[in-house]
């Protein structure tokens, strides 16, 4: 679940309508690079050195944006930030993302089906599906829409049974 107060910050580094490879970039260099994130977000180095790193490394856009996550010691909070990004990016492109974890991975055609009905369902021109195998569920699938979950897994019509029988 993505914090209000990342969304927050995501929807000011939207606002400020930067170019995607320069967010990308930087997305990538800070999620990629733990010590850089360990001196941004490190309270024993001066802010003029956060800022001087920040200005060598990033265009002044995305500079003046991570030095307002320094400043106010938010930078941990980065890569919940471009999640919430990502997701803004992708509504304003009329798209939605979702993450489907299955036991047996589906075919083609299923995975075809699936973007399908959620396009209908919830008016979008497309799905980003993001797969992950966990073969924990024994059979089917668990799909998340945002903080909607549909269970569709053995191991979920396990669980569900064995609260009816207890009366949980």
């Amino acid at each position: 679940m993505i914090s209000q107060r990342a969304v927050n910050y995501a929807q000011v580094l939207d606002s400020l309508k930067l170019d995607k490879e320069s967010v990308e970039a930087a997305k990538k260099l800070l999620l990629g690079c733990r010590e850089l994130m360990e001196v941004l977000e490190s309270p024993a180095i001066k802010k003029k050195e956060k800022e001087a790193v920040l200005d060598e490394i990033f265009d002044q856009e995305m500079s003046k944006f991570l030095k307002l996550l320094c400043e106010n010691q938010t930078v941990g909070l980065f890569a919940e930030i471009m999640e919430a990004y990502d997701e803004i990016v992708l509504e304003h492109n009329d798209m939605m993302k979702a993450r489907l974890v299955y036991a047996v991975k589906p075919e083609e055609q299923q995975l075809k089906d699936i973007k399908a009905m959620l396009c209908e369902k919830y008016k979008k021109s497309d799905v980003f599906l993001e797969l992950k195998e966990d073969a924990s569920l024994i059979g089917g699938y668990v799909l998340y829409v945002g903080d909607m979950e549909y269970n569709k897994s053995i191991k979920g019509a396990l669980s569900e049974m064995q609260k009816t029988l207890i009366g949980r």
